[in-house]
């Protein structure tokens, strides 16, 4: 099973709407972890998820983003409402500073007898206690990187633990970019460790920012598999423009998006012909470069419909 972790924010969401039917034949199951108060597209999304029967985790006690100051009853009542009805969205509790163990005891009692999400992002409970915690739950865990997993891994029931892998190398600036760097290749590996799958933050850095600035430089990211090896590898394409001023946002998506098109007509095989690709390629021919939240929601629904089918 492949779970690619998104903090749902409105981009993030509307991939996955885009790609809800494909989802289900994928065997992928998004984890979510929600930044942004506003409910809407997160309701929107869910929803489109729950009618096409695509499963779907997403965590009930954000604590991140907007949720930092804490988590508006409006929120809670809706998303939670939504959750509890459903039996394609599960529930996850997310462990770290701000959650407790008996936080935990209540969500697993709270949602006994369904399949649920514990999302560890710190090691707040002990591996020790939180296996007697899920040991008689249907608890799926996912580790991230700071949170120890070997350690988890080791001390919980095998095949209950997922990785949620840091495969993406952010730099500081887009202009920074280059080239191409190997993904990963938990997608060839994870049956052979025992793990029920593999996950991964897509073509976005593991860290988030809720607020954004005028580009000095346009960065488009498109994974594809390598041809010898099996392996996940992403392939970076920058605009020419890497400095504020220096043309617009329009010119430096055409140069990015030229750049793309130059690389699929030299090796027409290389990357999924995905909705997501054809997208950069038709705007790139039309001389109509879409905008930076638009682009990102093309590179993950290309990262999805490139991923999704190797499971």
């Amino acid at each position: 099973m492949y779970f690619p972790y998104l903090h749902a924010r409105q981009m993030e969401l509307l991939a996955l709407r885009d790609n809800a039917t494909l989802l289900v034949g994928w065997k992928t199951a998004p984890v979510l972890e929600p930044v942004r108060t506003g409910p809407r597209d997160l309701l929107r999304c869910l929803g489109e998820l729950e009618r096409v029967g695509a499963p779907c985790y997403v965590i009930v006690n954000p604590h991140r983003g907007d949720f930092d100051g804490g988590m508006p009853r409006s929120w809670a009542t809706d998303v939670h409402t939504l959750v509890a009805s459903s039996k394609i969205i599960r529930p996850a509790f997310q462990v770290s500073r701000a959650s407790t163990r008996a936080g935990l005891r209540a969500f697993l009692a709270a949602h006994a007898g369904r399949p649920v999400g514990v999302v560890v992002h710190t090691a707040e409970i002990a591996a020790v206690d939180l296996r007697a915690e899920v040991a008689a739950s249907n608890a799926l865990v996912f580790l991230h990187a700071r949170s120890n997993p070997g350690m988890y891994r080791r001390t919980l029931t095998p095949g209950t633990t997922v990785e949620v892998e840091e495969c993406f190398n952010p730099q500081d600036r887009n202009a920074d970019y280059s080239g191409e760097e190997w993904f990963t290749s938990s997608h060839l590996n994870y049956r052979g460790s025992g793990l029920p799958g593999f996950s991964d933050f897509g073509p976005l850095p593991p860290t988030f920012s809720l607020s954004g600035g005028q580009a000095a430089a346009v960065a488009i990211h498109l994974t594809y598999r390598n041809a010898t090896d099996g392996s996940l590898w992403v392939e970076h394409f920058v605009s020419d423009s890497t400095d504020i001023g220096d043309g617009d946002r329009a010119s430096k998506m055409a140069e990015a998006t030229a750049k793309v098109t130059a690389a699929v007509h030299a090796d027409p095989a290389k990357f999924v012909r995905t909705a997501g690709l054809q997208a950069f390629l038709t705007q790139s021919a039309n001389g109509t470069p879409t905008d930076l939240g638009t682009s990102k929601r093309q590179q993950l629904c290309h990262h999805l419909a490139t991923v999704g089918p190797l499971v």
